[in-house]
């Protein structure tokens, strides 16, 4: 179940970076988060992937409501 949560998740951030509706000094941010938020699930650690994918996305919400 991580697998997908973690596979749903990363697929969101892509989303929210690719949407370039906040600062580029956050969307930097996310990109890295999304890198290694990949890399993490291409090495089998699902769980760690969707960590930093959700704490990005959070990043990610507050950031936008800063606006």
């Amino acid at each position: 179940m991580s697998e997908d949560l973690a596979a749903d998740t990363i697929r969101q951030l892509s989303d929210v970076v690719a949407s370039n509706a906040l600062p580029e000094h956050v969307v930097e941010l996310l990109r890295v988060a999304l890198s290694q938020a990949e890399t993490a699930k291409a090495a089998g650690h699902a769980e760690e992937a969707l960590t930093i994918a959700s704490q990005a996305l959070q990043t990610a919400e507050n950031s936008a409501g800063e606006q």
